[in-house]
């Protein structure tokens, strides 16, 4: 056991302390204005000679590639330039002249030119500029030096410098590496009915039982290095098949065999509410190695010499695949620089270009085998199949915090966080206590252990009524035999003691319970893919099943689909490749096409892709309650027409303050930047605003309502969602701001419209209202959720952008201020990590009363002002079997398994995925007098906890949750936008 496992922290959140950049000093050149507005034109000019080959938002970024690139590799890799030319901060001294060589042959290329030609350039204004800005050398603890009673105020280039030297203290001490042990004693064994458990003898079975748990003695030690990043890379100790080895040494293919990963750990400088230190965010993650460099973004390369840090370099596109910079490398080469390295890097790209010329010559799918590891080690782009999985486990984490206490002794002063005093209302979901005999029972018949998180017929008919109908239709449209029968198994669990479904006939309109029917309906034609297709014809053959001439009936459609096989052609370009496919993609059609009938629709995949450029597969019935595609599917539909059920009114009258918090009204604000359509269009700012109103009545259903721009009015959520997604997005001409901040302030004032509508015509005399904003995408619109402004008032800031929602002035604000905004932020790097550790434990036997994970809701301990709250959350996979892999042991140890028939095989725990607590923030800022701040905290928790179209806890509580859902749904998103219950686990990195 660890010597200082007692004092090791809750979470990952370290203050960042003068103590702890004690002594260092750090190079800054901070550009004005004129300088950064010249900068902007070279960046606009992009790369002349290549302009045609390349995608215009590569070409913008090449002559800030070039001046990265060639600064990293000149320095030794602690330096950042900002994107905008802001700053300039390096560990070293840089010398003016090679700032003036570089920026002059950045024009140069700008302009056209070779580096023969640029070399020869007259020093262009910009370049003089920039290499004439005064060199400043700063002590960076003076940053540092806490202000009572104040957020603190650190430059922007300290965020960047900051995790360089944290992570170079914590690579200087080995980190230490162990298994957890259990602890076990033997109790006697019952059978299922409860009874004692005998053997053939009449004598009593006894059993082994884990009661606690001890670290191994055996303890190891690896080296971390340093990143050019901030983070540390656990270099020398790869971990995969080749190093993960079984004694029955079994046999895999080579291409798996090779691939591998390694360990990196991530420093992250931000701040916290009303915390007087900045803080550091610390967390463990798995790198994943491609096996090719084509088609990575990115790439480690090893220095070689002490002292230097594993350098991150971005690789630029050119045409469909990956290059290193050719310009940096010709100016390295130039200065006599050993340029080995990127030579090396440049010849291997060479060779993968060659393989994958010869492959599309030869019509076949191009093989990559992962290289040994070496110098150069590419990360993987995306997210695919591997044989090493996500997560570094939950074991990782608590390592982290023992290295950091070890490598920082004193000087590690942590954040801390208590457990807030609060309970959450049941989920369906939740394992259900039961007796053995019942459980048994259970067992022998087949039946679930628990529910899937369907909702009572009585209360969808109870919540469909209060939205004025009388009755729900489900169509379900499909075309394999397996998905109809899919559809069925779904709709029998969630309609347990309805009337058999059977088979139904084409058209026939079976009951699923009082008010509720489905109508099932083969329409292959209507929901496959191609452009040629005339859905309007075969929607209108299926009219009858939509019940158009029944008013009082509300419909939701279920359909099947696939991800289509398509390809780019030889030659097309990428944003012709991305409309084409939108236009063949069945998908997209016919949402929009039931969407322009007023109809909302949720999709279910009738087949599996294919991987390594294998078929796909048809996806066959699983077994009962295993079917989680489908049931979520359902469950989405569910929330698309705006059914409520009553776990939510149960989950907030919990509070003791339950009446206060069940008398308001909750608005959710989404905003996002949309970069572009397919067509390359420029679109506005997404904005989308949901509402979720109490019962007028006690015990009635609760509602939901939904408001866009382009509809101007609040109407109910399954309305907005036909009207959102019958038309595109908002095109930016139709905005009149021009830079990027005018029109984010465009955005925040079509939010202060709908919570102006959303008073005047919405809310009783006298309600109260709510608005939930995701602070991290909101951040452009309103001041008042910065951190750095938690110590003013709106009168203190000079900034003309609105303070908060609801905040607004003139004619078109809102008549009444919100009661409170409830900041909310899931950004991995901006919110803690939990560290589970043991709370409790005997000296004697080393036992441990270890908590592997916690899903309650925490406080943060704050200097001054107001506390903020952290959700934690335990991901739905993470209880599954093999999910909590990692809370004993760590990559380094995981067993590859075995393949081989049923009885034999063995769980692969190296190539599974190891699920790490995720975190929610909630901040409630702007809380009117007489408003209780922890009511709203656990009010919002609660509203995360309990869900309407998601069977587990949700990242956001509900407005904000179906107001961005409402998003990612629309034709013009994505094809398949990943659930944020899953949130960033699944990423690498």
């Amino acid at each position: 056991m660890s010597d200082n496992t007692a004092t090791l922290p809750s979470t990952l959140t370290l203050r960042c302390t003068p103590e702890l950049v004690e002594g260092q000093k750090v190079y800054v050149r901070i550009f004005p204005r004129s300088v950064r507005d010249e900068w902007e034109k070279v960046k606009d000019d992009g790369d002349g000679d290549q302009r045609g080959q390349q995608h215009p938002d590569e070409r913008k970024n090449l002559p800030y590639s070039t001046a990265v690139t060639y600064l990293k590799f000149k320095t030794g890799g602690y330096v950042h330039l900002d994107r905008y030319l802001n700053f300039l901060v390096s560990l070293e001294k840089i010398d003016d002249d090679t700032l003036r060589h570089v920026f002059r042959c950045v024009v140069g290329y700008s302009k056209g030119l070779n580096t023969d030609q640029a070399i020869l350039l007259d020093v262009p204004p910009v370049a003089d500029a920039i290499a004439n800005t005064p060199e400043q050398e700063f002590e960076m603890a003076r940053f540092l030096k806490p202000a009572p009673g104040k957020q603190p105020k650190c430059p922007d280039w300290m965020y960047v410098a900051v995790p360089w030297v944290i992570s170079r203290k914590l690579a200087e001490k080995k980190f230490t590496i162990y298994d957890l042990v259990p602890i076990t004693e033997q109790v006697a064994a019952k059978e299922k009915d409860g009874s004692a458990k005998l053997d053939a003898d009449g004598e009593q079975v006894y059993k082994n039982r884990t009661t606690g748990w001890k670290a191994n003695p055996n303890k190891r030690e690896v080296t971390y290095l340093p990143d050019s990043r901030g983070g540390l890379i656990a270099w020398d100790h790869p971990f995969g098949r080749k190093y993960n080895r079984r004694d029955d040494a079994t046999e895999v293919n080579e291409g798996t065999m090779a691939q591998y990963a390694m360990s990196r750990l991530s420093v992250v400088m931000k701040t916290e509410p009303n915390v007087v230190h900045p803080v550091v965010f610390l967390d463990a993650h798995v790198t994943r190695v491609n096996s090719n460099m084509v088609h990575a973004k990115s790439t480690h390369i090893y220095q070689g010499s002490e002292g230097l840090p594993i350098l991150h370099t971005e690789l630029v596109r050119s045409g469909s695949v990956r290059a290193v910079n050719q310009r940096a490398l010709e100016l390295l080469a130039r200065d006599e620089m050993d340029i080995s390295l990127l030579q090396a890097l440049q010849t291997r790209l060479t060779e993968e270009r060659t393989v994958l010329e010869k492959a599309a010559k030869e019509g076949e799918f191009p093989s990559f085998i992962t290289p040994d590891p070496g110098v150069l080690r590419p990360l993987m782009p995306k997210n695919d199949n591997f044989a090493v999985g996500t997560g570094p486990g939950t074991l990782h984490l608590r390592l982290l915090a023992e290295h950091v206490s070890k490598a920082l002794g004193e000087k590690a002063s942590w954040v801390d966080f208590t457990v807030e005093p609060m309970t959450f209302e049941p989920r369906p979901t939740d394992k259900n206590k039961m007796d053995p005999q019942e459980r048994a029972s259970r067992i022998e018949a087949g039946e679930l252990l628990h529910t899937i998180g369907f909702p009572p017929p009585e209360e969808i008919t109870a919540s469909v009524k209060a939205q004025g109908f009388e009755h729900l239709r489900i169509v379900c449209l499909w075309y394999r035999w397996s998905t109809r029968l899919r559809m069925i198994n779904a709709l029998s669990l969630a309609f347990p003691d309805g009337p058999p479904i059977g088979d139904p006939e084409p058209g026939d309109v079976v009951p699923l319970a009082q008010g509720i029917s489905v109508v099932f309906r083969q329409a292959e034609r209507l929901l496959s893919h191609g452009d040629d297709v005339n859905r309007a014809a075969e929607l209108k053959s299926l009219e009858d099943d939509f019940a158009g001439d029944q008013p009082q009936v509300v419909v939701g459609v279920w359909c099947e689909t696939e991800i289509p096989a398509l390809k780019k052609k030889e030659g097309e370009k990428r944003n012709v490749f991305l409309l084409r496919r939108e236009r063949y993609d069945g998908k997209f059609q016919v949402r929009r096409l039931l969407a322009k009938n007023g109809l909302v629709s949720q999709f279910t995949k009738g087949m599996k892709p294919g991987a390594f450029g294998n078929s796909a597969t048809e996806i066959s019935p699983p077994k009962p309650g295993k079917d989680h595609a489908a049931y979520m599917a359902l469950l989405d539909l569910y929330r698309s027409l705006g059914i409520i059920d009553q776990r939510l009114a149960r989950a907030i009258a919990k509070d003791k303050k339950g009446h206060e918090a069940s008398n308001l009204v909750y608005c959710g604000i989404h905003a996002r930047r949309q970069a572009k359509t397919p067509d390359g269009k420029h679109t506005k700012r997404i904005i989308v605003a949901t509402a979720l109103f109490p019962p007028e009545d006690e015990g009635g259903a609760w509602t939901m309502r939904a408001w866009t721009p382009h509809i101007g009015a609040w109407v109910p959520y399954r309305e907005a969602i036909a009207a959102f997604h019958a038309s595109d997005y908002a095109l930016h001409v139709d905005g009149k701001g021009e830079t990027d901040k005018e029109r984010w302030a465009e955005a925040a004032a079509q939010v202060e419209d709908a919570l102006a509508s959303l008073v005047r015509d919405e809310l009783e005399l006298g309600m109260g209202y709510v608005v939930m904003v995701d602070g991290h995408a909101c951040r452009r619109m309103w001041t008042g959720l910065h951190n750095e402004n938690q110590s003013y008032r709106e009168e203190d800031i000079a900034d003309p952008r609105t303070w908060l929602p609801g905040y607004g002035k003139g004619r078109n604000a809102p008549r009444r201020k919100p009661s409170a905004v409830i900041r909310m932020n899931v950004a991995p790097d901006e919110v803690p990590q939990y560290v589970p550790v043991p709370r409790d434990s005997d000296p004697e036997s080393e036992k441990e009363s270890i908590t592997f994970a916690s899903a309650k809701l925490h406080r943060g301990k704050v200097d001054f002002g107001n506390p903020f709250w952290i959700l934690f959350n335990i991901p739905r996979n993470y209880q599954a079997k093999g999910g909590d892999l990692g809370k004993g042991i760590t990559r380094w140890d995981a067993d590859p398994g075995r393949g081989g028939e049923e009885g034999e095989r063995e769980t692969n725990e190296l190539k599974s995925p190891w699920w790490a607590i995720t975190a929610t923030e909630i901040y409630p800022v702007g809380v009117a007098d007489g408003v209780d701040r922890t009511m709203l905290a656990r009010a919002t928790a609660r509203l995360c906890h309990q869900t309407i179209a998601w069977s587990d806890r949700s990242r956001y509580p509900v407005p904000l949750h179906a107001a961005k859902q409402l998003d990612l749904d629309h034709p013009q998103y994505r094809r398949s936008a990943p659930p944020e219950e899953q949130g960033d686990e699944a990423t690498e990195e």
